[in-house]
């Protein structure tokens, strides 16, 4: 793996894909198994710290961008101020916002990361909230299993999209209800899916909720 030391906040890789299986780790599964995808990703941080000899701090929020190339995967792993995580819309510019994407397969000619969505529906189901403490609270109050679909969140318009990504294979009922607890926090998106995902910017993925929980508390 050749590793290379941007600056103080960022952190550029490059691993093979033979690397990769050399590791234990199917590449097809980095795409598609959220615990492999983990389980891969943190073994690279482990051996960059060991391999800096100035360690790098991988608390608090991160920046993931992942490209894949015909060889390899390049991984741009950037600290993040917790103050860029700030929910005051006021002062939210949606256009410098950057993607937080975590091993997700990139378009090697455009290198803009895109879901591998194989398994998934192609156009998931989206939720708008007005407000970013109604995506506070549906994170920490609503029972949802995030296992059962990959989700995507999107600042667009000063408006916050929520994006989940469902199994091909799941029960009408079970979308149902996914849906249903959403929107017991959110609205049904006016807008489609083709604009949000074109001219939104992308600001977590990979369990959302769960991120949300860690960096933002709930306020009674």
């Amino acid at each position: 793996m050749r590793i290379e030391r941007v600056n103080d906040s960022t952190i550029k890789l490059f691993i093979t894909y033979q690397d990769i299986e050399k590791r234990g780790f199917n590449k097809e599964d980095l795409w598609t198994n959220r615990k492999k995808g983990e389980e891969f990703f943190w073994s690279l941080m482990d051996e960059v710290d060991h391999a800096e000899k100035e360690s790098f701090n991988f608390e608090g929020p991160l920046w993931i961008q992942v490209h894949a190339f015909d060889k390899g995967v390049e991984v741009v792993v950037t600290k993040r101020d917790e103050r860029d995580f700030s929910v005051d819309i006021s002062e939210e510019n949606p256009e410098e916002s950057e993607l937080m994407d975590l091993l997700e397969e990139a378009n090697a000619e455009n290198q803009n990361v895109s879901h591998n969505t194989g398994s998934l529906w192609e156009e998931p189901l989206m939720i708008k909230f007005d407000d970013f403490d109604d995506l506070i609270r549906y994170s920490y109050q609503a029972d949802v299993d995030e296992l059962l679909f990959e989700d995507l969140l999107i600042t667009f318009n000063n408006k916050y999209y929520y994006l989940m990504y469902i199994n091909r294979g799941m029960s009408y009922r079970t979308i149902s209800g996914l849906e249903a607890k959403a929107l017991e926090f959110g609205n049904a998106a006016d807008e489609t899916y083709e604009m949000v995902y074109e001219y939104g910017t992308a600001i977590m993925s990979y369990n959302v909720r769960r991120q949300v929980k860690k960096y933002f508390e709930l306020h009674k």
